[in-house]
């Protein structure tokens, strides 16, 4: 690829694996063919989208369901298995220049082509007249290399031949143009020159697809065109040769029938080369003229050609513009006059109009001051009217109010007396009420506090009993823990009383271990029978 981008050569080269395809072709516009290298898995390998890939088995070409071009996506087979060739299926762009092309008059020149082209290897149903074959033969047949050569050398004979068919001024006019630039450009200039009529046997009728555009035409221009008439302007045919100048009369024939035969000879060049390149398995989708360029001192010719068209239409134009001048000029003082004139007219009709609005103006004014005084003075009779309307509802009022006052105050200090007596009377109810019920609950108390000391009285002498023989013990074990307590008999112990007595006396006899009187007592005691008596020794 060259430094300005023009695709003037198409190649194939290899690859270190499919996954680099993409970048690969993405970078380079030249690059048709890639010979990936076989990744390192041994089970699988896969296909990108966007390219025909043939697949080899031991190097061995394979098909897929009776196809050489194997689906994208991902494939499980044996390391064997490799994508020897991926043929991108984008239509791609190869320029070439063609130059030293000698025209009618011998005059060289230099003519740019594009052509835009693909790989015919689609599905039938997918796409009409393809095959995948299509790319096994363009891989190994055709190649590359081969293909851009064929192309140089088809697109060097064709250019050529027609170059030589049409003079250098008509060269200009060959390129690719659609069906509504073209009928823009013929119909016109078959309608004649400088607005004279050509004979229709010179016109050549030319059609036009129903599929071109014509958005960029005006309404009027297209309707003017369908009825191969002029475009509806209010310019006179001699002014318009002013504006766009004097030239040759065929020059505009000539450009027009260069266009058309421009047109016709790429449709023609994309058919033979089409021709040529579909059973390799090429398409020819377009071919584009873009550049057309003739020598230096030819171009300076028909550039000073115009230019003297140009200084001629630029002379009249001033010629004309100084005229136009003067009679602007002209027509601008007297216009200023005229405007004078109507200036001061309008200027007395006006003072007189004045005048004529101020008397009416008095006069309105001098109604409108009666006018006020009327009101003024009616505004006097009702505002006193209403003074005294007001004076009579304020006392009539202010009457009503006191009764009003009077027979709330009698109301409410009746309503208040008979609310203090029925007051009173509940008072003293509920007072009386209450006392009631005070002796009701006092003679319940009593009578419960009776009943209870009822109840409650035996249960009080069992306690004092209780507490009686409780009493009787502890002084029985006082009696008891005292050794100077005697018991002896209640009846029938006078002996042992004297006994005792006797014993008492001969108490100095400590040699006795048991006395005789503590032999009775403990009698005496056990019997039940015995009378206690304190003998102090």
């Amino acid at each position: 690829m060259s430094g300005n981008n023009r695709s003037d050569n198409l190649i194939s080269k290899n690859l270190s694996s499919v996954a680099h395809a993409t970048d690969a072709f993405g970078e380079d516009g030249t690059l048709i063919v890639a010979r990936p290298a076989r990744y390192c898995n041994p089970i699988y390998f896969t296909v990108p989208e966007g390219y025909y890939a043939l697949v080899t088995r031991f190097g061995a070409e394979v098909d897929k369901d009776n196809s050489p071009v194997w689906p994208s996506g991902i494939n499980f087979k044996g390391p064997w298995y490799k994508v020897s060739h991926l043929v991108t299926k984008q239509s791609f762009v190869f320029n070439t220049s063609i130059q030293e092309c000698k025209t009618k008059d011998n005059v060289s020149c230099t003519i740019d082509i594009a052509l835009v082209m693909r790989v015919r290897g689609e599905d039938p149903s997918i796409h009409e007249g393809d095959d995948p074959m299509y790319v096994r033969k363009f891989v190994h047949e055709v190649t590359a290399h081969g293909l851009a050569q064929q192309i140089r050398d088809a697109e060097a004979e064709a250019v050529r031949k027609l170059t030589r068919s049409v003079y250098h001024t008509e060269v200009f006019g060959l390129r690719s143009v659609s069906g509504a630039e073209l009928a823009s450009t013929i119909n016109p200039a078959i309608s004649g020159v400088d607005g004279s009529e050509v004979p229709l046997g010179s016109a050549v009728p030319v059609p036009l697809p129903s599929y071109e555009s014509y958005d960029h035409v005006s309404p009027v221009d297209e309707n003017a065109r369908h009825n191969n008439e002029e475009p509806a302007d209010d310019i006179h045919p001699f002014e318009r040769k002013d504006l766009v100048g004097e030239h040759d009369a065929g020059d505009q024939l000539e450009a027009a029938f260069a266009t058309e035969r421009g047109s016709n000879v790429t449709d023609a060049m994309r058919a033979r080369l089409n021709t040529q390149f579909m059973p390799q398995g090429i398409e020819i989708l377009d071919v584009i003229i873009e550049k057309i360029s003739l020598p230096q001192y030819i171009q300076q010719q028909m550039t000073k050609k115009t230019l003297v068209i140009s200084q001629n239409a630029e002379q009249r134009m001033q010629h004309k513009f100084n005229m136009q001048e003067l009679n602007q000029k002209e027509e601008v003082t007297t216009l200023l006059q005229t405007h004078d004139e109507r200036k001061k007219e309008a200027i007395e009709d006006g003072n007189a109009m004045a005048l004529v609005k101020k008397y009416e103006l008095n006069l309105i004014k001098a109604e409108g001051r009666k006018i006020i005084a009327d009101i003024q003075a009616e505004n006097e009779i009702n505002k006193g009217m209403i003074y005294v309307n007001g004076s009579y509802s304020v006392e009539l009022i202010g009457l009503k109010s006191k009764m009003e006052v009077d027979r709330i105050t009698l109301e409410a200090e009746s309503k208040s007396e008979k609310g203090k007596t029925e007051a009173n009377f509940n008072a003293k109810s509920i007072e009386s009420k209450s006392e009631l019920e005070s002796a009701n609950l006092i003679a319940t108390g009593d009578k419960l506090v009776y009943s209870a000391h009822g109840k409650v009285a035996p249960m009080i002498r069992t306690l004092n009993n209780h507490l009686t023989k409780k009493k009787k013990l502890e002084v029985s074990s006082s009696l008891a823990s005292n050794n100077n307590v005697i018991i002896t008999g209640i009846s029938g112990g006078d002996a042992a009383n004297k006994m005792i007595l006797a014993d008492a006396a001969l108490a100095d006899s400590s040699n006795q271990q048991t006395s005789r009187s503590d032999m009775i007592s403990e009698i005496a005691v056990a019997s039940g029978k015995a009378k206690v008596r304190l003998v102090t020794q």
